[in-house]
């Protein structure tokens, strides 16, 4: 099938709004982005057309060209939405946030809705109310809280990423978006804590110029390098042998995609434990909760790795069973079947 993604802020090539769609869609749908605060223009990106609208803002400004703004966006996002579901003869829209799936339901076009994350703070819970009642579906990543929304792990095609070899603990990973919630400098001062551990941190965001300064510092034992896209992901694999998801304190688990790359490439897990995987696999990663245990644990793993060998192959059987694209696409696929009767859906 043809499936028109609308989003409000993916990054093409980069991002989860990204990767975890087109993961999901595979080889068996064509799929074309609308995103209205990418920069304008239709570009390609790994044989993916995409459509910016240049719409960019501060969501909760209430600044008069903000307020502009929004309003420019209620209008226009709905008629592009309209132009290229009829060029690219699309047979539905899927929105990735609750602004593209109200711009899609002012269409009267059908849509599904696919919360990558939470609803934002002031969204109108009546809103929200008629914006799921009329789509055809609704899903939302397990770390969400959607009423009525069938749950669809966001993840990845691990098959791209191999097994690397044991091997010494050297040099530690942080997959991340740089910014609070997410607490990059905590894995920089992890790793400076350690005795010998050198760490890479690969990502950006709206920490990128403060974390590069901080990595500057360390004279080059943690480097920042550039954010690497959804199809070259798996060329990390054999390169590092930790790695370390940071986050700040939550009220409930919250799922990182990263942790499951780093089990599936074969690095030893260290996580915080609001992550979901310190929850559902403690025996399986290390969990810490502030820079001092994070490097302490670091520290235990270069001297303790061999012992260590058989829980990182464990890792790799869990993630792989627990977390294969293979069943969110058989959910999604059988939900088009049923909304879509007579339409051949692909695997």
């Amino acid at each position: 099938m043809r499936v028109l993604i609308a989003s409000s802020s993916t990054i093409p090539g980069y991002s989860g709004g990204w990767t975890t769609p087109l993961d999901l869609l595979g080889t068996g749908h064509q799929a074309f982005y609308l995103i209205s605060h990418c920069r304008p223009g239709l570009r390609r990106t790994e044989g993916v057309p995409y459509l910016g609208l240049g719409l960019r803002g501060r969501r909760f400004s209430r600044a008069f060209p903000e307020r502009v703004r929004c309003k420019l966006e209620r209008e226009l996002v709905p008629r592009a939405i309209k132009q290229v579901f009829r060029r690219f003869k699309a047979d539905f829209v899927m929105c990735l946030d609750e602004d593209a799936g109200l711009s899609a339901m002012k269409t009267g076009l059908p849509y599904v809705m696919r919360f990558h994350v939470d609803t934002r703070p002031d969204l109108r819970p009546q809103d929200l109310e008629l914006l799921l009642k009329n789509a055809l579906f609704s899903t939302a990543c397990n770390s969400t809280s959607i009423p009525g929304a069938v749950t669809l792990f966001h993840n990845e095609d691990l098959s791209r990423f191999s097994f690397s070899g044991p091997a010494k603990p050297e040099r530690a990973l942080l997959l991340s978006v740089l910014n609070q919630q997410r607490r990059p400098l905590e894995f920089i001062e992890g790793v400076m804590s350690s005795r010998s551990m050198k760490g890479d941190i690969i990502g950006t965001g709206p920490m990128r110029e403060e974390v590069a300064g901080k990595c500057a510092a360390t004279e080059g034992r943690v480097r920042l390098l550039p954010p690497v896209s959804r199809l070259r992901t798996g060329e990390l694999s054999g390169r590092y042998q930790i790695g370390v998801a940071t986050l700040a304190p939550r009220d409930r688990p919250m799922y990182q995609m990263k942790i499951n790359m780093y089990m599936a490439s074969g690095m030893h897990v260290l996580t915080s434990p609001w992550t979901e995987a310190a929850h559902l696999a403690p025996d399986l990663v290390e969990i810490f909760r502030d820079t001092q245990e994070l490097s302490e644990k670091m520290d235990d793993i270069q001297d303790n790795w061999e012992a260590l060998e058989d829980r990182r192959r464990r890792a790799r059987d869990w993630v792989n069973e627990q977390y294969s694209i293979e069943t969110p696409r058989k959910i999604f696929n059988d939900l088009l079947t049923k909304h879509f009767p007579g339409r051949q859906v692909s695997s």
